[in-house]
């Protein structure tokens, strides 16, 4: 798979942001400003999903920058949405960070990304038909 630049996504721009948010959740954990048990856990998942989030940025970022993909870079980029597979992604009519970080590391465009919606979804098809048929 070739360079070709997608710009779905601005990586710089979205992780700054949530570093951001990450040290200022960080800094009212540590100087005590929850005050009761349950916000300071709330507080505290918040900072792990920042922090799992930015990990996934940062992933599609530098998978984004390689001028070849070999199939360990694809899997790696398709870990970062809700089902670990862009196939199973909502369609294009719906904002999802995501899924869009993922088009843009693996260089997706919107006719590709169709093809492969409907290329799942016939698979699918076929699969429950077939079950269907033996029973």
């Amino acid at each position: 798979m070739s360079k070709r630049t997608i710009d779905l996504v601005n990586f710089d721009q979205l992780i700054e942001r949530l570093k951001f948010n990450l040290e200022s959740a960080k800094s009212a954990i540590e100087h005590g400003e929850c005050k009761r048990r349950e916000d300071c856990e709330a507080l505290q998942d918040y900072v792990d999903k920042l922090d799992e989030n930015i990990h996934k940025l940062e992933m599609a970022r530098e998978i984004s920058q390689k001028r070849r993909l070999d199939e360990q870079d694809v899997r790696r980029a398709m870990s970062i949405t809700c089902y670990g597979n862009i196939g199973y992604c909502c369609g294009l009519s719906k904002p999802c960070v995501w899924r869009d970080s993922c088009r843009q590391a693996l260089r997706i465009d919107d006719e590709t990304y169709i093809e492969v919606k409907e290329a799942v979804i016939r698979h699918m098809l076929e699969r429950i038909n077939r079950r269907n048929n033996q029973h």
